[in-house]
């Protein structure tokens, strides 16, 4: 095995005397010389095309001797090293963190791999060189001869790279991004963190599971686009919010507020805020002036980085719900053994970015290793993830047009007191 770092009608009717009738239709078809007709044919009427879902096939899959596994991710290698040697002392900088903790655990993923017998290459590329941007790195070819592409990249490099994929029939796996970085009519592309709408729409349903729609209070905004868009995930059709919305451009008026919430019982409310700030503003409002009452708050996928849900003196009588694609038990075996082996390797501990970087390659390795470059078609088979299982399944938009793969597996985390509860979907 070897491991280089390469520096989204009309009758109408009329009445009238009955001999002035009489007279008016004698006059039209004649009263004494019988009239010829010609039938004619009615025209036919269209027939009503009722539009199916774009079918996605696959081409025969391609085997090899060796597998190839491109990760693209932001490492700042630049930064962090001089002459050879590391640039910083004691603190990694913050925006080298993610990128460095997920290529950490692709290549704890690839000594897994390497002892259990599997042959395949591993090539790291940091997309914050001039020799890892994607174009420069579509452009050299380096990636023509790859199996397969992980890229834990922001949305500015996905669709470079995702239209190279497309052309050379290359999975490429977007881990990391929530954006489709407007991505269509692509079967070769897979968005492993599922988007603000499949959020909300798992959102929507554990609620409809648990409390009647006209007594949940939805706080929403439509000053910034991204809580525009998870507003109107959440208001469709198919959910009856009734009047219980309250338009949080500005902080909510408390009288509006005294009129929903009730002390005797558990107040459910959703927040279409992405925003972590402004979103811990509305949660702390509702601490501050209620509390005597309970809340049941459902929020967005973002707010798993808010560092007050951790605290134990924060929030007491707020419950909040929060979904997320990955839960990483650390107490398992393999968490464990990834605790083990980080530390031996990289003198540490983990975080969740080491354990997705690692899981995400160790599973898509296996389904290379099994099927070939063509697994699509066996992405149920989540036999091998090490924590996560995925649910991988095919995206059309609302005209039944093809879009790309997406993973639609999510828990529930619920936050209280400082600690939390994990269900699954």
């Amino acid at each position: 095995m070897k491991l280089r770092l390469l520096p989204a009608f009309i009758l109408l009717g009329v009445s009238v005397p009955c001999v002035v009738q009489a007279q008016f239709l004698g006059g039209l078809f004649g009263s004494r010389h019988k009239q010829k007709y010609k039938h004619v044919q009615p025209k036919p009427q269209p027939k009503t095309v009722v539009k199916k879902r774009q079918e996605v096939t696959y081409p025969e899959t391609v085997r090899k001797n060796r597998y190839r596994i491109d990760v693209l991710a932001p490492l700042y290698l630049d930064d962090l090293v001089n002459d050879g040697k590391l640039a910083y002392k004691d603190k990694m900088p913050d925006k080298a963190t993610t990128g460095v903790a997920f290529c950490q655990g692709a290549l704890l993923a690839m000594d897994t791999l390497k002892a259990m017998g599997y042959d395949m290459d591993v090539f790291i590329h940091d997309v914050n060189t001039q020799s890892g941007f994607p174009s420069g790195l579509i452009g050299n070819k380096q990636l023509d001869t790859s199996s397969l592409i992980i890229g834990a990249v922001g949305s500015k490099d996905i669709q470079d790279v995702a239209a190279f994929a497309k052309k050379q029939h290359i999975n490429f796996i977007s881990a990391l991004s929530a954006s489709d970085a407007d991505v269509k009519d692509d079967k070769y592309f897979t968005l492993l963190q599922p988007s603000l709408q499949q959020h909300c729409a798992f959102i929507k349903k554990e609620l409809q599971k648990k409390t009647p729609s006209d007594k949940i209070t939805l706080f929403y905004r439509t000053d910034v686009t991204a809580d525009d868009n998870a507003y109107h995930y959440l208001q469709t059709k198919d959910t009856a919010w009734g009047a219980r919305k309250v338009l949080c451009n500005a902080m909510p008026d408390k009288a509006v507020l005294d009129m929903l919430f009730d002390r005797t019982i558990s107040n459910v409310v959703v927040m279409s805020i992405t925003d972590i700030a402004y979103a811990q503003k509305l949660l702390e409002l509702l601490d501050h002036d209620y509390p005597d009452y309970h809340f049941e708050v459902y929020g967005m996928p973002s707010w798993k980085g808010m560092s007050s849900i951790h605290k134990t003196e924060a929030m007491a009588n707020i419950g909040i719900n929060i979904s997320a694609p990955f839960y990483f038990n650390q107490n398992s075996t393999t968490g464990k053994y990834l605790e083990r082996s980080f530390k031996n390797k990289f003198n540490g501990h983990t975080g969740e970015m080491v354990y997705r970087g690692y899981e995400t390659v160790f599973w898509y390795a296996t389904l290379l290793h099994k099927y070939g470059t063509i697994f699509n078609t066996h992405v149920a088979d989540n036999a091998n993830t090490p924590f996560t299982k995925f649910s991988i399944k095919p995206e059309w938009d609302k005209n039944l047009d093809f879009l790309y793969n997406q993973n639609e597996h999510l828990y529930l985390y619920r936050y209280q007191g400082g600690s939390y509860m994990v269900a699954e979907q």
